[in-house]
């Protein structure tokens, strides 16, 4: 245990001497100011020791407060400067907003400026809700998260992506702040009694092939800009869709170096800091898509970048904003209200490729340069000619046949899109018996029609499976469930 004492140190220009609290820990000593002041006549002969009753009393008081505070911990093998800023710091609230916003930072710093976002979407939404630009790790208890999470309900993704980027910068705060071999706990994890909800299954964005036909057949309005963005976004569509579904990000930051005769060679920026191999992939120009490719070529001998896109736009984020406008002007042309993104062309590209060019999903993934097969590609010096042949196939398929999707096109998710204006009829049944029914409206979508069923359950229901015959009777449509109730 360490031993405190007030003292004094050398006189100061003023005649006056400060009073200190001396932390003598394994023979180390540390000094902490009090804002008590002592002349001569307040300190003994030797100048070595406070007589002054009042500074007696006043300093007595607070080494006895900080003797209170180190008996709750063990100090053994604590420095003396540790143990002064133990109790210095005790019972001191930390901003977690103000931490927050420097962990971001650094994310910034290590180049992953993308996922940073997320994490400032995150930390805004949390705020808000407390309704605090200053938010303290000392609100940030079980409960607090979990109304925080529940605020997050109606949402498809953020309800799961919002709560795990905030516990994961909360666990770097229990690194920074807590030392457990030293018995330093300066914060409690109240993420083990938080649960965080799944994110809904994404909708299926794949583009019909007679759709995606219809799309890169349509010849875009004359303009008198240079590449306007009706034509820019067909035309990165193209490269997009005919490179093994290029993201943006990618096709924005190329480089003149990644393009090599007639090779496009890039590391995939979204999952480069995350894997060993830096996501890196080659993909195949075809002769098919080089006029398209080498058209927006840049030609400014000083710029590094391989495509002119730089000369007009300053970042991915804008750049993706522009294409996203020129393919929603598109679409208007081929059917008015349809919704495909560039990135739906990804998703195109993997679905045309299994289900109408035969590839196995393991052949999908390495043609979207997805990880698999770790281990094997540490030993393994990768040839890319397999997803060439993919690639190839899939543009054979939509540009030189007009067969139509054979799972896609019949695919129809409309029941799934339940309006609270929709009339719902919906029944529940365990072993062919109707159970309980209800007539309603109010309803957004299939799982609040089978929660309030779950509610009216016979008590003597449980731990069985049940199913739910739903009906939207305004569209005159019947889908059936099952789940299990415990």
């Amino acid at each position: 245990m360490a031993t405190l004492k007030a003292i004094v140190k050398s006189k100061m220009r003023n005649g006056m001497y400060a009073v200190y609290i001396r932390f003598c820990q394994n023979r180390q000593y540390a000094y902490k100011r009090t804002s008590w002041m002592l002349n001569d006549s307040g300190l003994s002969a030797d100048k070595k020791d406070v007589i002054d009753p009042y500074v007696i009393q006043q300093t007595s008081s607070l080494i006895d407060k900080y003797y209170r505070i180190l008996n709750q911990v063990d100090t053994t093998n604590w420095s003396a400067n540790e143990v002064m800023n133990y109790v210095s710091d005790f019972g001191k609230d930390i901003s977690f907003s103000k931490y927050c916003r420097e962990h971001i930072q650094k994310m910034i710093y290590s180049g992953h400026e993308r996922t940073s976002r997320n994490y400032k979407w995150a930390l805004n939404h949390m705020e808000k809700f407390a309704q605090t630009k200053d938010l303290m790790f000392s609100r940030l208890t079980s409960a607090f998260l979990n109304r925080w999470i529940e605020s997050l309900a109606e949402t498809n993704r953020c309800k799961e992506q919002y709560p795990v980027c905030m516990r994961e910068v909360y666990k770097a705060a229990l690194k920074d702040y807590n030392d457990e071999e030293l018995g330093l706990i300066k914060l409690k994890n109240p993420w083990s009694n938080v649960k965080i909800p799944k994110s809904d299954v994404p909708e299926k964005r794949a583009i019909p092939a007679s759709m995606l036909r219809k799309f890169f057949n349509v010849v875009p309005d004359r303009s008198r800009f240079t590449n306007p963005l009706m034509e820019v976004g067909q035309d990165v569509a193209l490269i997009s869709f005919c490179m093994c579904g290029l993201n943006a990000i990618d096709i924005f930051y190329a480089e003149k170096s990644q393009y090599v005769d007639g090779i496009f060679h890039y590391e995939r920026r979204k999952t480069r800091f995350s894997r060993n191999d830096k996501g890196y992939f080659e993909v195949r120009v075809p002769a098919f898509l080089k006029p398209t490719f080498e058209k927006y070529l840049s030609k400014n001998p000083k710029s590094p970048w391989l495509f002119n896109f730089h000369d007009r736009l300053s970042t991915s984020d804008s750049f993706s904003a522009n294409v996203n406008i020129g393919i929603k002007q598109i679409w208007e042309k081929v059917e008015p209200g349809f919704k495909g993104s560039l990135y739906a062309f990804r998703h195109s590209w993997a679905t045309i490729a299994q289900n109408e060019c035969g590839a196995t999903l393991n052949e999908v993934d390495f043609g979207l340069n997805h990880s698999i097969n770790r281990m094997a590609k540490v030993y393994v010096k990768l040839d890319f000619t397999p997803a060439w042949i993919l690639n190839e196939k899939v543009i054979d398929f939509v540009f030189f046949t007009d067969l139509e999707s054979k799972r896609l096109e019949k695919e129809d998710n409309t029941f799934e899109k339940i309006s609270k204006l929709n009339f719902i009829r919906a029944e529940a049944f365990v072993m062919g018996k109707k159970v309980c029914a209800i007539e309603d409206t109010g309803f957004s979508n299939v799982d609040q029609v089978i929660d309030k069923l779950c509610t009216m359950l016979p008590k003597k229901i449980h731990n069985a499976r049940v199913q739910f015959k739903i009906t939207n009777v305004d569209k005159e449509q019947t889908q059936m469930y099952q789940r299990l109730v415990p």
